[in-house]
């Protein structure tokens, strides 16, 4: 991976390292987090080992890629930055980003997807990327729109929340 394509002098996206464990420990076991994503268990340390483990293999082969958003100065982890559902035949792909709660709202997502979406775009030569918003979730369509996202559509009753659902927005950024 050309590593002058995940950095700038602020953040650097790096492959995940085993030393990230207890991190993701702490984040995917977060309840606060799950109704923005897929997770409805706790992981167990375990399961997360070899997820780290996973995630060395070829983006051509798991069509997944999750990269750790760290700062350049003092080496700590903010977030992670995920790419999903890769279809290199229609040249597309599904992001992700999170950030650590005592770093949001300082601009650290924004650089990252600028970061990711150049190596996706010109490296990997994908047209399109795109993600999912719930509809109320209004500083992420803010950060999107910042960095070229358009929305596109919106899908009813997409995501449960508690016993009730919510419609999300769908955010494309072509090439």
């Amino acid at each position: 991976m050309n590593n002058e394509l995940l950095h700038n002098t602020i953040i650097t996206l790096r492959a995940i390292e085993p030393e990230d464990l207890d991190l993701f420990y702490k984040w995917e076991n977060d309840t606060m987090y799950w109704e923005h994503g897929s997770t409805i268990v706790p992981f167990s340390r375990y399961a997360l080992k070899q997820y780290i483990q996973a995630t060395t293999q070829d983006v051509y082969e798991t069509k997944q890629l999750r990269l750790m958003i760290e700062h350049v100065r003092d080496k700590v982890c903010l977030g992670t930055i995920d790419v999903s559902q890769i279809d290199f035949f229609h040249k597309r792909a599904e992001m992700g980003v999170f950030i650590d709660k005592h770093y949001q709202q300082k601009g650290f997502a924004v650089m990252a997807i600028q970061l990711l979406l150049e190596y996706l775009f010109s490296f990997l030569d994908l047209e399109q990327v795109y993600c999912h918003v719930p509809k109320n979730n209004i500083s992420s369509q803010k950060m999107l729109l910042k960095t070229g996202f358009v929305c596109v559509g919106e899908k009813k009753h997409w995501i449960r929340k508690g016993n009730q659902f919510e419609d999300v927005l769908f955010f494309q950024k072509l090439k």
